[in-house]
């Protein structure tokens, strides 16, 4: 009986590995850790979090209790807050692993750790920084084998898909990959470079020193330090010298840089992928516009852009089919006849049905799958504007944001809207939640 009750004492099996300068310390660090009273509660913590499926938990601090909150495919939910004690003696166990000072409360402060449960490993980013009202505290923890192998699997359609490969696979052009924050850019970027070519063709990538880009095989890395005022163009003239077959530059932070691409792409007849952050693709031009680069140069290498944005999916388990009507249909531009059942996310019975044949409460059960969200998991909407001789003249002689979106429209462009839309329209995800992606 005591061996079973001290069972029942043991915190969750979180597996750590601790940050730190080298072996000897990230040991140090990992063995403290787990001789602190608050040990129990970052595993619970964690444990909960991964359970429930969440990318990222935010902490902030007050003087007395500690608001939380998990991320799970892109939106944050509240959870009970906790006491200020249990809270701090959590954070100090938490900061010991990714070898921060605890008692620092005020400065900004980030460091990494890892955590393996249910077979599972994860690596954990934590940031944490002073606030007014006390401190917030941010943990990222992202599945170390859970990697998206092709732009299929991050939801791209068939034919865009090979157009984007078609562009990709090009001697000569410009192409621009774009997103919201938080819209999945890196993934994108990183899986469109790994279906491409690196092994006949030589790719140069000029990045800035300590980013968190992951390593792509085959492809040279170049550094430019920001801490000491360094940009991309500071090293893009030495880069351009080799006359690499493709440039890949993942931040334009001038016109300078953006002058360097271009001039290379034209001059040497060569392919350069950028990328940036923008709403839809025809912002992403007027983006990279606003450096006040040049506007001839830039329409004349521009091929391709790529624009996307996360959106969930609905838990399949428990989503509920409905007939749209004819006026839902009309507005989502799908022709009447087309489509007669649609999806929307699981909503209860309003309470006057929550009850049984004798009129008392019954209890509605949770989606096993989901936890009662309604959605399970995240895709993507993308949306690929092919650059022609109008949008070219376009952006020389009209530089605003409606008259390329317009322009683009003109010549059979489908918006990240409309894409949406086809989403909608499959039951893979629903209106509500589209509209929710629209206007972020």
């Amino acid at each position: 009986m005591a061996r079973k009750k001290q069972q029942q004492n043991l915190p969750p099996p979180i597996a750590f590995e601790a940050g730190g300068a080298d072996d000897q310390q990230r040991q140090t660090n990992l063995i403290q850790s787990r001789q602190a009273p608050g040990f129990p509660f970052a595993c619970e913590l964690m444990a909960d979090a991964l359970l429930k499926r969440a990318g990222a938990i935010l902490l902030d601090y007050t003087r007395d209790s500690v608001a939380v909150r998990y991320q799970v495919d892109g939106m944050w939910h509240n959870l009970p807050p906790r006491d200020r004690q249990s809270g701090d003696a959590m954070l100090a166990v938490l900061k010991k692993l990714a070898d921060l000072n605890f008692n620092e409360r005020r400065a900004r402060q980030q460091g990494k750790f890892e955590a393996g449960f249910l077979r599972k490993k994860f690596k954990c980013t934590i940031t944490s920084q002073g606030t007014k009202t006390g401190e917030r505290v941010v943990l990222k923890m992202a599945d170390k084998r859970h990697r998206f192998e092709s732009l299929e699997q991050l939801g791209m359609r068939d034919k865009m898909r090979e157009q984007l490969l078609e562009a990709l696979g090009a001697r000569q052009g410009l192409i621009v990959f774009s997103a919201t924050p938080e819209g999945g850019l890196t993934t994108t970027w990183n899986v469109a470079l790994s279906s491409t070519d690196r092994f006949t063709r030589d790719f140069v990538l000029v990045e800035a020193e300590g980013s968190d880009d992951e390593e792509i095989i085959n492809v040279e890395s170049v550094c430019f330090k920001p801490a000491e005022g360094e940009s991309p163009d500071t090293r893009l003239p030495t880069v351009l010298l080799k006359q690499p077959d493709v440039v890949l530059v993942p931040e334009l932070t001038n016109a300078k840089t953006v002058e360097l691409v271009c001039r290379y792409v034209i001059d040497e007849k060569k392919l350069a992928i950028v990328r940036t952050r923008a709403r839809d693709a025809a912002e992403a031009l007027l983006r990279i516009v606003a450096y006040q680069g040049p506007a001839k140069e830039l329409a004349q290498c521009l091929t391709a852009v790529v624009n996307q944005r996360l959106i969930r999916k609905l838990c399949e388990t428990c989503r509920q089919p409905f007939q749209p009507p004819p006026q839902l249909l009309q507005k989502l531009g799908i022709p009447p006849g087309r489509l007669k059942v649609m999806y929307q996310e699981y909503r209860p019975p309003p309470p006057e049905q929550q009850v049984d044949e004798r009129g008392r409460p019954v209890e509605i059960p949770i989606c096993p799958k989901c936890g009662g969200l309604g959605f399970f998991g995240q895709t993507a909407i993308f949306e690929l504007l092919t650059v022609d001789d109008n949008l070219r003249k376009a952006l020389q002689s009209q530089p605003r944001l409606e008259v390329l979106r317009q322009t683009a429209r003109a010549g059979g462009h489908r918006t990240v809207q409309e894409e949406g839309i086809v989403l909608v329209a499959r039951g893979v995800t629903s209106i509500t939640e589209l509209q929710r992606v629209m206007k972020q």
